[in-house]
């Protein structure tokens, strides 16, 4: 997919950027000739985020993938205000960001961070369950240990928790910080190499009802080596 705010002026223009296009798309198509998968392109004037939007809408889109390419490729997603635009306003869809460098392999384990502050409703997990499932892999319920005991919401929505996962196989597991609440959760990544996929839910500050000052998004994609997963908030 490519979005252009303005139309190319230049003849045939169009038509190159087109091409160009259309050259990743033959390129997938000859190393995966799996009769389940089909590639088409998306040329279109608009901006990235209504594009991406719109093309979510018109295919009933159930994730996005955006394969990054270093802190370059990652700032356009994950910083500055096209990350609270694309994130906020991808009509509820799941994304999934995917190193360049990452040797695609299955995921073994599925590292999901929560501050259990959050109730999650079925929807918000889906997309975790699903992908666990399709692959048959752990969710690993990651949580950071605080001075502070948990309170009796927090008790409850690990029992919700837990309910909704019931359908997959899961573990709870309690880390200490480190320095920070994102290299701590990259911290297993690094240790464990079943580790396939990292996820997060998408709240105001990456976790709910904490004023955080650290962009823990951010970090996480500047720092993962593995797939992101950001499900998205289901707000009523």
């Amino acid at each position: 997919m490519h979005a252009y705010h303005d139309v190319p002026s230049e003849t045939g223009s169009k038509g190159d950027v087109q091409k160009k296009l259309k050259k990743p798309s033959k390129r997938i198509q000859t190393k995966n000739n799996n009769p389940k998968h089909h590639f088409k392109t998306v040329l279109k004037t608009d901006s990235v985020l209504n594009l991406i939007n719109r093309t979510i809408i018109d295919n009933a889109a159930d994730f996005v993938f955006r394969g990054t390419k270093g802190a370059s490729a990652i700032r356009g997603i994950f910083l500055g205000t096209n990350t609270v635009n694309v994130i906020k306003h991808l009509a509820m869809c799941p994304i999934v960001a995917v190193p360049g460098n990452y040797d695609c392999d299955l995921p073994e384990e599925i590292d999901f961070s929560t501050d259990f502050n959050h109730n999650f409703i079925a929807p918000e997990l889906a997309a975790l369950i699903a992908i666990s499932k399709l692959w048959d892999a752990v969710v690993s319920v990651v949580h950071i240990q605080s001075k502070k005991k948990l309170v009796d919401d927090q008790k409850r929505n690990i029992e919700e928790l837990k309910n909704n996962l019931k359908e997959v196989r899961s573990t709870f597991m309690e880390v200490i910080i480190k320095n920070s609440i994102s290299s701590t959760l990259y911290h297993p990544e690094k240790e464990n190499v079943k580790i396939g996929i990292l996820a997060l839910l998408n709240t105001i500050h990456g976790f709910s009802k904490k004023p955080l000052r650290e962009p823990i998004l951010r970090n996480l994609a500047f720092q993962t080596e593995v797939p992101l997963l950001v499900l998205p908030q289901i707000v009523a």
